[in-house]
């Protein structure tokens, strides 16, 4: 009995040590630098798609795909604006993991310390997987490694091969950030949010390709490595890219699977899930977890991500049990579309006006 009750109070005794000592980490993190301070206001996330390198080839007529790109997407030019207001407008990068923290598979929401008068930027990017379906279309074919071992572009067009830094969001925000260093946190660049029905970056990796799989898997590697030393993080996507009100639970089950065994070996686990279309399903018609959401949040998936033009954060479910919530943030899309009709929203951010690529968007 004495025994017994010993353990007892030993384990006791170690379930509060432990959550004294996780809290006591996140303070020591969060007061390290003395020159932060904390932030409390508004926690800005916004996306884009890949960019249209080649935007008089993108936004063509006669390109099939011109009428999405015009859209969906933002030109190489348009970015590059819409990073020179972001910095100039005291918007610094961070990673999303500054705002949570995960103790016994729990999650939780962490104070942000940033430099004085700096404002919180995420910013995602969907999609990087450069389906083959679009190549020769205005986009770039996938990422590589040049001869200095720094991300850059290929491209292929009229039997030709392009490598190049400036053409695509990955190597111009490097860029820029190595030319701006106060544009990023710790480091932090951006969320590549992927999908692995046509591989990932620009690889086919997919098990469907039964060619050269393992050596597109090989390469792949070598810049899923560098991204990650660079600042950039990963995030789910799904599989197929598929409507999450549409899909029966048993593809959804596939899907998750696929995306295990295809994706997850080459970037490693993340615990951030991005909604398809923004489309999310969290609680079922009885107002309790559905069944797809908690196959998410049983592989590890901690927060996650719609689309909303208004910035928007918080625990959720709120009147469930602590054990049961995830983080839910909304991300405000910046595409063709935004650009031309959502410019008072975005005016904290930058001015529409002044960043669209008007030679292109005719």
């Amino acid at each position: 009995m004495r025994k017994f009750s010993f353990f007892a109070i030993f384990f006791i005794f170690f379930c509060i040590f432990s959550t004294f000592f996780a809290k006591f980490c996140v303070f020591a993190e969060e007061n390290a630098d003395s020159s932060l301070v904390a932030y409390n206001g508004e926690i800005k996330h916004v996306f884009t798609h890949c960019l249209l390198s080649d935007p008089s080839l993108a936004l063509d007529p006669k390109n099939s795909m011109s009428k999405d790109y015009a859209r969906d997407c933002i030109t190489k030019d348009e970015f590059k604006l819409i990073l020179h207001f972001l910095h100039k407008n005291n918007y610094v990068l961070i990673n999303p993991h500054e705002l949570f923290f995960v103790q016994d598979s729990q999650i939780s929401r962490k104070q942000l310390y940033l430099p004085k008068g700096k404002k919180p930027l995420i910013f995602s990017f969907d999609d990087v997987n450069y389906d083959h379906r679009k190549m020769g279309k205005g986009m770039v074919d996938k990422l590589i490694l040049d001869k200095n071992g720094e991300i850059a572009t290929q491209t292929q067009k009229n039997g030709k091969i392009n490598i190049s830094k400036d053409n695509e969001f990955v190597p111009i925000l490097n860029s820029f950030v190595n030319s701006h260093p106060d544009f990023s946190f710790k480091g932090a660049k951006g969320v590549l949010c992927l999908t692995g029905y046509d591989g990932i970056l620009g690889y086919r990796t997919q098990s469907k390709n039964k060619t050269n799989r393992n050596q597109e898997i090989a390469e792949c590697k070598k810049v899923v490595k560098k991204l990650k030393s660079d600042g950039w993080i990963f995030a789910c996507h799904s599989y197929g890219h598929y409507h999450m009100k549409k899909i029966s639970l048993q593809k959804f089950e596939q899907e998750l699977k696929l995306w295990n065994d295809e994706v997850v070996p080459l970037i490693g686990k993340t615990d951030i899930y991005v909604y398809p279309y923004g489309e999310w399903e969290i609680l079922n018609k009885n107002n309790q977890i559905s069944e797809k959401h908690k196959l998410l949040t049983d592989d590890g998936f901690k927060l996650f991500c719609g689309v909303g033009v208004k910035s928007f954060i918080s625990m959720f479910p709120k009147n469930f049990d602590k054990s049961k919530q995830i983080l839910f943030m909304d991300r405000c899309p910046l595409d063709g579309f935004t650009l031309k009709n959502r410019g008072k929203e975005l005016s904290d951010l930058f001015p529409c006006q002044a960043v669209i690529d008007w030679q292109n968007r005719k």
